[in-house]
Parts: C-alpha cells; sequence; structure tokens
C-alpha cells in the first residue's frame, strides 16, 4: 500500500514542471476546460486529479497575474 501511495504522489509530481502542459496552455483554454470539470463534478480518479491539477494551475496564475480569473464556483 506504501509503495502505491509513493507512485501515485510520484506521477502527480512528474506533471508539476515548468514545461508541463498544464503550464504552457492558453488562459482561456485552461479556464474553459476548468469550468468542464467544475460543471461535470468527475468522480473517476484520473479526472479529479486532472481537475485537481486545472485548479492548482489557475491558482498560480491567479497570484500571478492579477488580471486572470478560472471560475470558482
Amino acid at each position: 500500500m506504501r509503495l502505491l501511495c509513493v507512485i501515485c504522489a510520484a506521477a502527480m509530481f512528474a506533471g508539476c514542471g515548468k514545461s508541463s502542459k498544464i503550464r504552457s496552455m492558453p488562459d482561456a483554454e485552461l479556464a474553459q476546460k476548468y469550468a468542464q470539470c467544475l460543471d461535470n463534478a468527475p468522480t473517476a480518479p484520473g479526472k479529479a486529479t486532472a481537475c485537481e491539477n486545472l485548479r492548482k494551475e489557475c491558482e498560480r496564475r491567479r497570484e500571478e497575474q492579477t488580471s486572470f480569473v478560472c471560475r470558482s464556483y
């Protein structure tokens, strides 16, 4: 079980690099994909993780660019 947790954590952090696909995504596309997550509220683990990564990127951009806003509800 511990090994599975380590593997999952490593997989999640692998997409956090500066050259990740989410970081290079245009603002409008990011906002649209995150809005879809909020509307659909996925329950599949992979989709839920992807939505969480989109949320984190929205927050990161919100801190860097005061004009950028992803939907929050």
